[in-house]
């Protein structure tokens, strides 16, 4: 009895840390939306934390440019 409570706890933690941390992820633009035609530009997506990321179009494919928050930005490229 003791196991199966302990499981379910372990459980429980482990679905609530994982709400937490998708909540705190800016999205990456949708695919195909990084055509030719938009080549090198890039976008800016908000999350919740007050962060940022910043995406680069390069070759059909959006690539992380840079993480932001309140210090500034660090380019990961």
């Amino acid at each position: 009895m003791k196991i199966r409570k302990m499981k379910g706890k372990a459980i429980a933690f482990a679905a609530i840390a994982l709400i937490g941390a998708a909540g705190t992820v800016a999205a990456i633009p949708p695919r195909g939306t990084c055509t030719a035609e938009n080549q090198g530009q890039r976008i800016k997506e908000y999350g919740p934390n007050g962060t940022s990321r910043i995406y680069q179009c390069e070759d059909g494919v959006w690539l992380l440019y840079a993480i932001c928050d309140y210090r500034g930005c660090t380019i990961v490229i």
